[in-house]
């Protein structure tokens, strides 16, 4: 019986692992898979050393690959960039609008404070007896 092996595919970059030296083809792509490595070779490696060997392979195998993961790469990056600026802009807009809010409110408050003001201040002239600053230059 053969030993394991580890066989991707080209395009795609899933991989599996088989015994059989026939033809095996990817499930998702329909080309057939290349051997990457023996199955107690690739079990050694950690996870980022399993990405290293199977991107280095994808990419010595079919140099389109890298230009197709950089533009990946670059819409990913550009849309977590636009969706930060969106969660930030939509923030900021709700800070603003609370601010706008108490502005309102704190001048609605000092018209309403002015006006009971001068209520006060016409209440207290009616009921208070007229005061005469004047001096009579008779006196």
């Amino acid at each position: 019986m053969k030993d394991l092996s580890v066989y991707y595919c080209p395009e795609c970059g899933r991989y599996t692992f088989s015994q059989t030296t026939k033809t095996i083809i990817c499930p998702i792509c329909g080309i057939s898979m290349i051997r990457l490595t023996d199955y107690a070779d690739f079990c050694t490696l950690n996870k980022e050393e399993r990405d290293r060997l199977l991107v280095q392979n994808m990419i010595t195998e079919n140099p389109s690959v890298s230009s197709r993961f950089l533009t990946y790469t670059r819409f990913c990056a550009g849309s977590k960039a636009s969706d930060l600026q969106d969660t930030y802009i939509r923030q900021l807009e709700s800070e603003n609008k609370e601010l706008n809010n108490t502005i309102q409110w704190m001048h609605q408050m000092i018209w309403d404070l002015i006006h009971k003001n001068k209520a006060l201040e016409h209440e207290l002239e009616n009921h208070l007896p007229p005061c005469h600053f004047r001096q009579d230059p008779k006196s």
